[in-house]
């Protein structure tokens, strides 16, 4: 996180914008606790990479297709159908649990 030269942090700082094409994990930069993304294609997975006790919440604001949406990739993920918001919890060994919120 950086600061910015204001009276603290800045939204922005905090969050990711992720437009993906394919199947796609977050790098080190992109792990951040609030995730907006958005698939052109259908049938894709988003990996999150969290490390045990981190979370994040990760929103779908795409127009029309769902994304799997999972912490490591042998999880079984969950479907976040665009609109959608979903709480991201990582676990013991990296598993994680999904959760839509909406």
């Amino acid at each position: 996180m950086r600061w910015k030269n204001t009276d603290g942090w800045d939204l922005s700082d905090m969050s990711a914008s992720i437009a993906m094409s394919d199947s796609c994990a977050l790098t080190a930069d992109e792990r951040r606790p609030f995730v907006l993304f958005t698939c052109s294609a259908a049938s894709k997975a988003l990996t999150l990479g969290l490390t045990a006790g981190q979370a994040a919440i990760v929103m779908n604001t795409g127009g029309t297709n769902a994304v799997t949406v999972k912490n490591v990739s042998t999880d079984a993920g969950t479907s976040v159908a665009a609109g959608k918001v979903a709480l991201v919890v990582a676990g013991s060994a990296g598993a994680g649990t999904v959760t839509v919120l909406n």
